[in-house]
């Protein structure tokens, strides 16, 4: 195994990567050994992945073969990247699972679950995003089977637990600041001074006047894609003012950089915390935070950026292009959905074009509602062989895009989609071609089908382009989920799937606060005004929890909450979504999916739970009391044994 974390990307991405590779520092076993393909030499920096060059661990092919790292403490993990052998077997990693934890009950082998590796093809190295789990050990293991486990490469970024900056190369550092106004002396060059000291008498935070639209800008001075930007909000006062501050990223002035496009929208965030927004690998020279739509004071205690500079071949940091792949895994089984497809696909009422036609292979074939893949079955548009090809969907007004499924050529081919972008946005500058991008397609299957997560990108028109070569376009199905702005809920929620997922399912709470019961949460009603009669609600407890019973165990996908409006929406500020399958402390000791940091009122927020497994989800507020209010609990996920999801689209609030 430890070949599997010896930092060298060699046989794909270069001779290495510029992010801290904490797994160097650990020690490693496995659960045997192959020959001489020790654990060790999957911590020896090089990701070479021909086992004759010596730098891949191997077990013996046993039962549920594992490999195991520990980092002597605990940490919260980033991101784990692997790198697939090169010359031999590639399957075999297939169905591998990725955990981590504190435990070492089944040698580590229980720990939470942060992703499935579903395919990754020979020689390549893949990154998933662990969003901050926390855990002394990671474990790589394949369940169910008898298999070698073979690991060229396993490199882990993250952050020590009590640490005050995360391990990865911040390049807001290298950059120049400006905001729109200086209040005293809190020049903006204090918000990437590497210091998240978050009292303003620390002399760390940038502060703009109390002004219409206040702003600040980091010029990094070349293009970059963005992974991921993480604020600092000051500690000692008036956190709320950070509430609604956008981030944009892009190369354009306009507006002082704020017409860029959107990365995220900052909610809330608790006094003195840092939070991570993933930007998807945007591209931009500038960075920009900004508060629309009101007077306020802008105050940033730290500003810091990962991303890789354009032409890099390794990430400056942690998550690159890649986190696609990550969110696949939660949306995909085996290459397929299935047979139930009953959400809102919003591509059906659009117009579509594309940049040349191949026979009679025409745009509209890939909006016909059906996924067959072989060309022959007259589902599939084809452009003809050019240099960039190009298919448009017009949607015919603007939306938030939650997600787009591409169903990829079965019977042919199959390697003519890689390196396809998906771009989202309202110009046609270049067929549409240069609007923001929502994703690279690295690799998919002949006839699968794979969705990606647009993060409610505005837009359109959505393309699908091949850019620097000459190459046929092959779409056998697009499908896009999203909300048309202005309206209060996604047209492709798949609302009614989940409703299938927990109908049958049982629900207990705490306490009952009148005749608020806990069956109000699941009964298909997002009604949020507490006289409509549709929201359930605990006393004022200490610890007070919900808890759906799904009757058999799930991997669950998405979790949806509906929050009062009529009423109190902090109330549920700090609640957590847990799931798994045991009862002790009632269910509120199984592992964590989310922590709801704000919800505003009357609205709903979906959280990912990356296919954990449980029977039981629980809603619980730890440390305080307070009256539990659930106006809807919504629940996607897939039984164990299924061969696709039950709910497996949904949208990222």
């Amino acid at each position: 195994p430890e070949r599997a974390i010896d930092g060298n990307r060699a046989s794909n991405l270069g001779q290495g990567s510029c992010n801290t590779n904490i797994a160097r520092g650990g020690n490693v076993i496995q659960s045997s050994l192959y020959e001489k393909e020790v654990p060790e030499r999957a911590i020896d920096g090089n990701r070479a992945s021909n086992l004759g060059q010596g730098s891949c661990s191997v077990t013996n092919n046993n039962f549920k073969p594992w490999w195991r790292l520990d980092l002597l403490k605990p940490y919260q993990i980033n991101t784990v990247t692997i790198t697939n052998r090169g010359d031999c077997c590639p399957e075999r990693i297939n169905g591998a699972e990725i955990r981590i934890g504190n435990s070492l009950n089944d040698n580590g082998n229980d720990n939470p679950r942060c992703a499935v590796i579903s395919f990754m093809a020979a020689g390549t190295s893949q990154t998933f995003v662990c969003n901050g789990m926390e855990g002394r050990y990671v474990n790589i293991v394949i369940p169910g089977r008898r298999e070698f486990l073979t690991l060229c490469e396993v490199e882990v970024t993250g952050q020590a637990l009590g640490n005050t900056a995360p391990t990865d190369t911040n390049i807001a550092r290298g950059g120049h600041v400006i905001q729109s106004s200086l209040y005293e002396e809190e020049v903006p060059e204090r918000a990437i001074d590497g210091n998240r000291a978050s009292n303003l008498g620390q002399g760390s935070c940038s502060v703009t006047n109390n002004n219409f639209k206040p702003w600040w800008r980091l010029d990094l001075l070349k293009t970059y894609q963005i992974n991921t930007v993480t604020i600092t909000n000051r500690g000692d006062c008036c956190p709320e003012r950070i509430n609604g501050a956008e981030i944009r990223i892009g190369n354009s002035l306009n507006d002082n950089g704020n017409d860029n496009p959107r990365c995220a929208v900052i909610s809330f965030m608790a006094a003195g915390t840092s939070q991570t927004f993933v930007c998807n690998g945007m591209e931009g020279r500038y960075v920009n935070i900004v508060i629309p739509g009101r007077r306020e004071f802008l105050t940033l205690c730290e500003v810091e950026v990962t991303g890789q500079a354009l032409g890099n071949t390794a990430p400056t940091a942690d998550s690159h292009i890649q986190s696609s792949i990550k969110y696949t895994d939660c949306l995909f089984f085996g290459g397929k959905f299935g047979q139930i497809n009953t959400y809102t696909n919003i591509a059906r009422g659009g117009n579509v074009i594309q940049s040349s036609l191949y026979e009679k292979e025409v745009p509209e074939r890939a909006i016909d509602g059906n996924r067959a893949s072989n060309l022959g079955q007259r589902s599939c548009s084809v452009t003809n062989n050019n240099f960039k090809p190009w298919w448009r969907l017009d949607l015919l007004k603007t939306y938030q895009i939650n997600t787009v499924t591409i169903t990829n050529r079965g019977d042919c081919c199959p390697e003519r989609i890689n390196g396809a972008e998906i771009r989202i946005g309202n110009s046609l500058n270049d067929n549409g071609n240069d609007n923001p991008r929502c994703a690279v397609i690295l690799f998919m299957a002949a006839g699968t089908s794979q969705t990606f997560v647009c993060n409610g990108m505005e837009g359109r028109y959505v393309n699908i382009v091949i850019p620097g070569r000459q190459e046929f376009l092959t779409l056998c199905e697009v499908e896009v989920t999203g909300q048309a702005l202005g309206n209060t809920a996604p047209t492709g929620d798949l609302y009614h799937l989940t409703w299938n997922v927990i109908q049958g399912g049982n629900v207990i709470q705490s306490s009952l606060y009148e005749k608020e019961v806990p069956e109000r949460a699941i009964d298909g009603n997002r009604a949020s005004n507490l006289g409509q009669r549709s929201c359930s609600v605990t006393n004022n407890n200490f610890k007070p929890w919900w808890r759906l019973d799904l009757l058999k165990t799930y991997q669950i996908n998405t979790v949806t909450i509906t929050n009062r409006g009529d009423c109190c929406p902090e109330r549920i500020n700090g609640a957590e979504i847990r799931i798994g399958n045991s009862l002790n402390d009632n269910g509120n000791d199984n592992p964590r999916c989310a922590v709801i940091l704000f919800m505003a009122a009357g609205t709903s927020q979906t959280f990912d739970c990356n296919g954990m497994e449980g029977r039981y989800v629980n809603i619980v507020i730890p440390g305080r009391r307070e009256f539990l209010t659930l106006c809807e609990v919504e629940v996607t996920g897939q039984a164990l044994g299924n061969t696709g999801p039950i709910g497996d689209l949904y949208h990222l609030t």
